[in-house]
């Protein structure tokens, strides 16, 4: 699997009563990734791009963007700003993989502290440069040997 994409990533909150957000939706399912209120922000990835979605200390999914901008829900409330996302990976809900603890993954326990709903370029994160500098082709392969998606 090509990571030269995996370039984002995101924190996300389960809304309602589910324990984790998007649970419903494993590998090759297509789904809306919602962001607040920031359009510009859901606009920044690409087609084509990866982003990590972490909830809960967690790395719960692995999504490639699939639209090519951001789209707005009208009837949907505060969330009605989303993306049109494939899942490529996603975690084992009943059983979380120790290896999918977003400080276990990333590398550094800073990674908790990505806060919020917007989208971040892993490039721009001054905590991501710390460990990882500023070239992902390390992280991107960290990834793909520890997910393993085929």
């Amino acid at each position: 699997m090509d990571l030269t994409q995996l370039k984002w990533t995101k924190n996300i909150r389960p809304t309602g009563d589910e324990p984790w957000a998007y649970s419903q939706y494993g590998k090759n399912f297509l789904f809306k990734l919602s962001w607040r209120t920031n359009e510009v922000n859901a606009s920044r990835p690409q087609h084509g791009d990866l982003i990590l979605l972490r909830q809960q200390g967690y790395v719960t999914h692995l999504v490639r963007v699939l639209d090519h901008k951001s789209e707005r829900e009208p009837w949907k409330g505060e969330f009605n700003i989303y993306r049109i996302v494939e899942v490529v990976w996603a975690i084992h809900w009943a059983s979380p993989q120790a290896f999918a603890k977003a400080e276990t993954l990333f590398g550094y326990p800073g990674v908790l502290k990505y806060e919020g709903g917007d989208i971040m370029e892993l490039v721009m994160l001054p905590t991501f440069q710390n460990r990882w500098g500023k070239d992902l082709s390390a992280f991107q392969e960290r990834v793909k040997t520890t997910f393993s998606p085929t």
